[in-house]
């Protein structure tokens, strides 16, 4: 976290996905407006370099594929009649107005330094939010304190969180996540590999990511590879409906006219989607 209390990981993500927007590869139109001045000025550099040098970069290429996945995932869910979305480790998360829709409710949890600070920057009305330190806290105890209805289907959105977790963590609240879902509820959840996979490109952009977040506290605590990932769920209690890797989700979703470079993403990060039955 940086000195304010909100995390400086979550602003960087919210700045990549006003980048790309501009980019025209993302549509989010709320990003820019959840970027602290700071970081509104990274933002605002790299807007003005060239496209094809933005377009050259494998991170930007990696956070579009992410939250095209996870959108995609949110999309099928409504699709299907699920009216209760929740965002786990919310971050500046745009969905609750990016997917809003009258009857369909959605709680944001997050640790109350990042909350307070988005809750200052984001439109209003907005999701409901749920003050939790992950670490520490229950998710499951903390939405039902806060008005989740645990008889109706939800989808669980669980984007960018469990690489900064312990795994014991990662797991006890992917379990109680499942203890208070209903049934036909849906669990999107993605996993960083282990270090010593991928390609030299993707342990440089490694290395630079690690770069970025000395001093934050929000070093990488659980890697998987795609059978680790795959397990942890199911072991969990969720019934795994599809697994991918990022770059075969970057393939599917991303653009080509883009012109981002999709087959450099590290092929060992793993995408799972699930269901409780």
């Amino acid at each position: 976290m940086g000195s304010s209390g909100r995390s400086r990981t979550a602003q960087g993500a919210v700045a990549e996905r006003a980048v790309l927007t501009d980019m025209g590869v993302l549509a989010d139109p709320f990003a820019a407006a959840m970027l602290t001045p700071s970081m509104g000025l990274v933002a605002s550099l790299v807007r003005h370099m060239p496209y094809r040098v933005r377009a050259r970069s494998v991170t930007l290429a990696g956070l579009a594929a992410r939250v095209l996945w996870f959108d995609d995932q949110v999309t099928k869910a409504l699709d299907a009649g699920i009216e209760q979305l929740v965002v786990i480790g919310a971050g500046y998360d745009s969905r609750a107005w990016r997917f809003a829709h009258p009857g369909i409710q959605f709680f944001e949890l997050d640790h109350a330094g990042t909350q307070q600070d988005k809750i200052r920057r984001a439109p209003r009305p907005g999701p409901r939010y749920v003050e939790a330190d992950l670490t520490k806290q229950s998710a499951a105890e903390a939405l039902v304190a806060a008005g989740f209805d645990g008889s109706r289907p939800s989808q669980f959105v669980f984007e960018g969180v469990s690489m900064y977790l312990d795994e014991e963590v990662v797991r006890d609240q992917l379990g109680e996540l499942r203890r208070i879902a209903a049934i036909a509820s849906r669990l999107a959840v993605d996993f960083y590999p282990p270090s010593n996979t991928g390609t030299s490109r993707n342990q440089r952009q490694l290395r630079l990511q690690r770069a970025a977040r000395v001093g934050s506290g929000e070093g990488f605590k659980l890697v998987a590879d795609c059978v680790k990932a795959v397990g942890l769920v199911q072991e969990c209690g969720w019934e795994v409906t599809d697994e991918t890797s990022l770059r075969e989700a970057a393939r599917n979703l991303v653009k080509r006219d883009a012109g981002l470079p999709v087959n450099a993403i590290n092929k060992n990060k793993t995408l799972v989607a699930a269901i409780h039955r």
